[in-house]
């Protein structure tokens, strides 16, 4: 074998296993959120696309009507755009919902989410500082809140769980406290 043909990964044998995945597929045991959310999604990107389309139908107008040999171009990105929107409000939440899973044992917090790029993050329950919880008006009105868990270190330093029945939210929470770890945790 020569230099250039050394592959340090498929050359050792204790990583014969992990080399064709790198990602490893989800736990089959974790809890998904209240399916509430996906119709608060859905509302949330309604009301941001209606405000957006509104300046875009300004937008379009005004350079119709001082540039009318473009009016056909103009009219093309105004209807990519509401295809966007339309994606955006009516997809996407939904896939979003199935893309998001929470786990949590007697030492660590695990969740998944992500559509195209898979987000895995895990927080040892010794490292939790406090917990939050978070319920604007439109939460509210579906019953709804988001879990904040913040660790030692920057701003940064947080995980969320959003879309959790509210009840639900305020469980985790207690159980969270009650479970955090080290004379410097929650």
């Amino acid at each position: 074998m020569s230099t250039g043909d050394y592959d340090p990964v498929s050359s050792r044998p204790e990583f014969a296993s992990v080399a064709p995945s790198v990602v490893p597929s989800p736990p089959q045991d974790l809890r998904h959120l209240d399916p509430r959310v996906v119709k608060l999604w859905r509302l949330t990107h309604a009301i941001a696309a209606a405000v957006l389309m509104l300046i875009a139908s300004i937008t379009a107008l005004t350079v119709g009507m001082v540039f009318p040999e473009d009016w056909p171009w103009v009219l093309a990105a105004w209807v990519a755009l509401a295809t966007l929107f339309l994606w955006l409000v009516f997809w996407y939440p939904a896939r979003a919902y199935r893309a998001w899973g929470y786990r949590i044992d007697e030492k660590v917090l695990e969740t998944h989410r992500g559509i195209w790029f898979r987000v895995i993050q895990l927080l040892p329950l010794s490292r939790l500082q406090h917990v939050d919880l978070h319920s604007g008006p439109l939460e509210r009105s579906f019953g709804l809140a988001t879990l904040i868990l913040h660790t030692a270190g920057t701003h940064h330093a947080m995980l969320t769980i959003p879309g959790l029945a509210a009840g639900e939210a305020v469980r985790l929470r207690d159980h969270l406290v009650a479970a955090g770890g080290g004379d410097d945790a929650v």
